[in-house]
């Protein structure tokens, strides 16, 4: 269950990357189709892959945060589920 809880997150942070990504790609066609001079364009088009590159790096870090959220979320589940509870009489 919490495979697929993480696979969702990706999948989310995924396509939340991918339309920033594309929304900078679109501004850095727009920039570049309304520069005057080479280096306008050469600008746009830097100005575009640092979009780019910022947007991947927050899907990595988004998924790094998945990650960790998935293995605290198992080692509590596994951490606790062993215990003994003596002292109601209870336990496993």
């Amino acid at each position: 269950m919490q495979h697929a809880k993480e696979k969702m997150k990706d999948g989310a942070s995924a396509m939340k990357a991918k339309a920033t990504i594309t929304q900078a790609k679109v501004s850095e066609k727009a920039q570049a189709a309304t520069a005057r001079s080479h280096d306008e364009r050469e600008l746009a088009h830097e100005r575009g892959k640092a979009k780019v590159a910022a947007a991947e790096m927050e899907l990595h870090q988004a998924k790094v945060v998945h990650r960790e959220e998935a293995m605290e979320h198992r080692l509590h589940k596994h951490g606790h589920g062993h215990k003994k509870d003596n002292k109601h009489g209870g336990g496993h």
